[in-house]
């Protein structure tokens, strides 16, 4: 069954935008990049669109580093070129809600359509997915692999910096490592654009002929299309593919010249939009979506953000069960004050996986990535780390030594003031923060509230404050990554 010429191309990440676009297939003969390096098969036109020539130059030289952890773990046949922006989200965009932080956004520049092997369904495929794939004859590709922006309009901690890293700041690297990973693939097709009720993209039907063998052409015909990724996401606990649930919804006939009030007042009405609204109950309940990567094993994704998040919910790793593990990477939000070498070397995973953990290196492998087998640490970066002041350390000297886990432990109020008076605010308010997102309290939500009543110390006051600041704008507003 031959294709449409039909790709779907990314306009902006940080909206979503798609637009459908002619992509006619072509002989591989793609020379549009420069010869990579055995050790960085990124390729970065990077435009720096603010007037600080030193920080532009200190930014570019970060996508080189983030490069070469990503070709330490994926075996890459092909160049990933990436079209990368820094500029102020602010007063580009409008994005200026202190409150609402967003870091960077990236995602595949175009998404080409691929029928699969093994259920002859087709979906779309990020483009530097599709170009490892090294076939004779492909959709033509577009310039760059990736699309990417990245804010200026925040307070960048460079490697080399001094250690500990400055409250609010952030580690750009470990920002565009995680953007990076998102634009080749960890990416869903999933959106709210009907309310509380959530569709994949609408493109062209790639199986539908566009005329009649007679030349007289037919109804522009549509389809819902999900990506790759979306192909090994289930509902939990059920293990229902959501590809099941886009398959029902494919029953709903689309014609691809209505216009968008029209077919979202016809689909509300129709027997397939209940489906719909079971994928949103899903994306809302914390723990009720995963990438199943084996039959024993899930990759839990991010589905505790209310209302739905359009690019941060399904779309990255659940945040209160990765926090502490080598699998930390792909979180929606910023852990607080802490660097890329910090979360490596406190998940224990500087020397064996990197970045990189191993759901997510498995994650790549089943997405159709050649995965290195061995990782070797292409940059070793500065850690800062006090003997006894991790907090599973400091924990266990609070509640007592017999747990073995932080998740183990669970917190008072009394701790809390105990914590407080034994250690530095940073420390304290880390703490606060991982034990918040862990869910170990023994009292309610307004814990913080508690702890201010009789602390007269200003600086713990101020302690208690940020965190419950931090812990507002990462409930309600993330600082999305």
């Amino acid at each position: 069954m031959s294709l449409s010429e039909k790709c779907l191309d990314y306009l902006s990440p940080l909206n979503g935008e798609t637009k459908i676009v002619d992509c006619p297939m072509v002989s591989s003969n793609d020379k549009r990049q420069t010869q990579p390096t055995l050790d960085n098969m990124f390729a970065v036109d990077f435009s720096c669109l603010i007037d600080d020539s030193v920080l532009c130059d200190k930014v570019e030289k970060v996508f080189v580093t983030a490069g070469k952890f990503i070709t330490a773990t994926l075996n890459l046949k092909a160049v990933v070129s990436v079209d990368a922006q820094f500029l102020n989200f602010c007063t580009t965009y409008g994005y200026c809600d202190k409150g609402k932080t967003t870091l960077g956004s990236a995602g595949p520049a175009r998404l080409l359509p691929y029928q699969g092997p093994t259920d002859d369904k087709v979906r779309l495929y990020p483009q530097a997915l599709y170009k490892q794939m090294n076939l004779p004859e492909h959709p033509q590709f577009k310039k760059n692999e990736i699309l990417a922006m990245f804010n200026s309009n925040v307070s960048y901690w460079f490697e080399g910096d001094p250690l500990p890293m400055p409250k609010r700041r952030v580690d750009i690297l470990y920002v565009v490592v995680h953007e990076l990973i998102h634009g080749l693939g960890f990416s869903t097709a999933w959106n709210n654009n009907v309310g509380e009720a959530l569709i994949p993209l609408i493109g062209p039907s790639f199986t539908t002929p566009t005329s009649t063998p007679e030349g007289f052409p037919v109804a522009a015909n549509g389809q819902f299309l999900e990506s790759i990724f979306d192909k090994y996401i289930i509902l939990l606990p059920s293990g229902k593919p959501l590809t099941s649930i886009t398959d029902e919804l494919n029953k709903f006939p689309i014609n691809m010249e209505m216009q968008e009030t029209e077919f979202i007042n016809s689909f509300i009405a129709s027997p397939q939009f209940p489906f719909s609204q079971e994928v949103y109950k899903s994306a809302i309940t914390q723990g009720a979506m995963s990438f199943r990567l084996t039959k024993d094993d899930d990759f839990i994704l991010e589905t505790s953000i209310v209302p739905f998040a359009q690019g941060s919910s399904i779309a990255h790793a659940d945040l209160q069960t990765y926090l502490s593990t080598s699998d930390f990477l792909m979180m929606f939000t910023y852990p607080p004050r802490s660097t890329l070498g910090q979360m490596m070397s406190k998940a224990g995973s500087a020397n064996t996986t990197g970045p990189i953990g191993p759901k997510l290196r498995l994650l790549f492998e089943i997405l159709g990535y050649e995965v290195k087998k061995d990782y070797v640490p292409p940059v070793i970066l500065s850690s800062y780390k006090d003997d006894g002041n991790d907090s599973f350390s400091i924990i266990k000297e609070i509640v007592g030594k017999s747990i073995r886990r932080i998740e183990d432990a669970i917190l008072s109020i009394s701790d809390f003031q105990q914590l407080l008076r034994i250690r530095d605010p940073s420390n304290a308010r880390r703490i606060m923060f991982e034990a918040y997102v862990l869910n170990i309290f023994k009292h309610g939500g307004n814990f913080e509230i508690k702890c201010l009543q009789g602390t007269e110390n200003k600086e713990q006051q101020l302690t208690i404050l940020e965190f419950k600041e931090y812990k507002y704008m990462n409930s309600r507003k993330p600082v999305k990554i």
